[in-house]
């Protein structure tokens, strides 16, 4: 199997997890992918083959950037096609991202069989563009099929990592605590902001994941704030931590919004206004219509906007419960085997 999907880690991650279920299964899997997103390391540290290539998001032909990006998937296209052939996979599967198009293109030319996974509540064009000729298209809102008139859709849930999951079930003590977290590269904005909006007399501590590359910024911004600790990055086990002790978070509404379902958390979101589609407002709009999130555009996010949106969590343990109770149905506990089940169905006999 070929795994394909990246630049961020939204789409790295669940397909991974797909790609270690097909390896406990005896199955050979490779990642093809971007050389500028996470894919690679996190590949090469599984032992799998990486086939990398130099691309990235293609926006508007009459701009310099577009038309430098629309060269580099060209010969993306070319050098997929010559790996595809040489490796023969039974099947393709991918998560979308700019990293996957030019893989599963040149599957879709191949005649090889590609099954896709939609994170979120409206496609992406990677997902969008080559979803009539897949095999299937698994999904993880509800009502994504609307958006798949003609395709075999299953609601799958979306994969999270094992050590997660497993955490997950393990007892922990929730305590005032407000968790924020940015996504695999952390946001800038979220850094910058969310600092402005603690008060101590809110009597909670504070857990800002920052992302590596913003940390030390973001930490001079907390100085001198007691109850605000500003961490570079967590592992699988101290992240589950924070969410299990924690009772809301302060994110993106991109795949992380799947964690938050597994440990039932509120969430204050606040959607990145420049995302694809802005699939990130619609999913936000999604669990703010469960009653579990409370939705901030970015630009009536101020500081005083993010303390009142928090402090509304924390005080309330009645709508806790409920959004924990809302957040649990949505979330898929097998949705790693369920998504593998589509894989092998769809795999060349």
């Amino acid at each position: 199997m070929i795994v394909t999907g990246g630049g961020t880690g939204g789409h790295v991650y669940p397909a991974i997890e797909v790609g270690k279920r097909a390896a406990s299964a005896g199955w050979r899997v490779a990642y093809a992918g971007s050389l500028r997103g996470l894919e690679g390391k996190a590949s090469t540290a599984l032992g799998w083959p990486f086939f990398g290539f130099n691309t990235g998001p293609v926006y508007s032909l009459r701009t310099l950037a577009g038309m430098k990006g629309a060269v580099q998937y060209a010969q993306a296209l070319a050098a997929t096609s010559k790996m595809l052939r040489k490796e023969k996979p039974d099947v393709v599967f991918s998560t979308g991202g700019y990293a996957a198009g030019p893989v599963v293109e040149s599957a879709r030319k191949l005649g090889i069989p590609y099954v896709l996974l939609e994170a979120n509540s409206v496609p992406g064009r990677s997902i969008s563009r080559f979803a009539q000729q897949a095999v299937a298209v698994a999904t993880v809102f509800r009502g994504a099929e609307q958006h798949f008139p003609g395709c075999r859709v299953e609601r799958t849930g979306l994969p999270i990592r094992d050590a997660l999951r497993e955490l997950a079930a393990q007892p922990a003590e929730q305590k005032r605590q407000v968790l924020v977290v940015g996504g695999s590269r952390g946001s800038v904005f979220l850094n910058e902001t969310v600092p402005e909006a603690f008060d101590e007399s809110m009597d909670a501590e504070w857990l800002h994941v920052s992302g590596p590359d913003h940390f030390e910024a973001t930490r001079v911004r907390a100085e001198g704030k007691r109850g605000y600790t500003v961490a570079p990055f967590l592992e699988a086990e101290a992240m589950a931590k924070a969410y299990k002790e924690s009772m809301v978070v302060v994110a993106r509404s991109g795949s992380s919004l799947a964690e938050l379902a597994l440990f039932g958390i509120p969430g204050v979101l606040i959607p990145l206004p420049t995302s694809a589609g802005d699939h990130q407002l619609h999913n936000a709009e999604e669990f703010a219509a469960m009653k579990a999130a409370t939705l901030l555009r970015q630009s009536e996010a101020t500081p005083q906007a993010i303390r009142g949106a928090v402090l509304k969590w924390l005080d309330d343990e009645s709508e806790r419960k409920a959004a924990a109770l809302a957040l649990k149905e949505f979330d898929v506990p097998d949705a790693t085997e369920r998504i593998w089940q589509l894989v092998q169905a769809g795999a060349r006999a």
